[in-house]
């Protein structure tokens, strides 16, 4: 048996003890992905290589050939792949690893001119601005889905250069029904349910447009991170 098939099954071993106590079954004797993917997100999104990493295992293990060696060889590509997914399982990249900290996030003030803002983000490419208060909890978004809704409120509504956040508060709150959402997330939130989040639709029209991770996961703590679709696709490759 080569070296590398050899650690190949030491590590399978060590998946199926880490899916087996996720799926709330550690001392199983059989490796309960099914189970496992029913409660826990990580182990769902790995599902097919996890089912392929048993059969391969398997068929080492268990060989229904007669010729001599075996019939499949692991690859050094191949078990990185299952090291990088054992390194997953045990250390989950979660929300407090992704998108901006607090300090890099460009946030605005209800004093805050909508031209000055508008030129920060046409320069600096961002498509959101985190509307903050004296707590530094959120409580809007400035974007244009914002400046679109405060025009078709009322006829021959106009917007001025130097109208202020407050002027348009009603149309960035929160709530205020768009066709994107916002979410907040604790810390410790999985990647893997963040992808889900993004990915899914709230309903046929709308959609999540950014995560904002507080302490308790609650819009009334301060803000410590800002997360958007393109944050968690970057950390889902790596």
């Amino acid at each position: 048996m080569s070296e590398a098939t050899e650690t190949f099954i030491r590590i399978f071993e060590e998946i199926v003890g880490e899916v087996n106590r996720r799926a709330g079954a550690p001392g199983s004797h059989a490796f309960e992905i099914e189970r496992a993917a029913d409660r826990d997100g990580t182990v769902r999104r790995h599902r097919t290589l996890l089912l392929y990493i048993r059969d391969v295992r398997n068929t080492l293990q268990h060989p229904r050939h007669h010729a001599p060696g075996h019939a499949v060889q692991v690859t050094e590509g191949f078990l990185t792949e299952v090291q990088d997914l054992l390194r997953r399982l045990r250390n989950p990249p979660t929300a407090n690893s992704v998108g901006v900290a607090r300090r890099d996030i460009r946030t605005a003030r209800l004093d805050d001119q909508l031209g000055e803002l508008a030129e920060i983000m046409k320069r600096e490419g961002f498509s959101h601005l985190p509307i903050l208060d004296e707590r530094d909890t959120v409580i809007g978004v400035f974007n244009e889905a914002a400046v679109f809704d405060h025009l078709w409120a009322e006829p021959e509504m106009i917007i001025g250069r130097g109208m202020r956040i407050e002027d348009i508060l009603s149309h960035c709150r929160l709530g205020a029904g768009h066709t994107e959402t916002f979410k907040f997330v604790r810390p410790g939130t999985p990647l893997d349910d963040l992808v889900q989040m993004f990915v899914a639709l709230e309903s046929p029209t709308t959609r999540v447009g950014a995560a904002f991770v507080t302490a308790s996961g609650k819009e009334t703590d301060p803000l410590q991170r800002m997360i958007t679709p393109w944050d968690v696709l970057a950390g889902a490759r790596d």
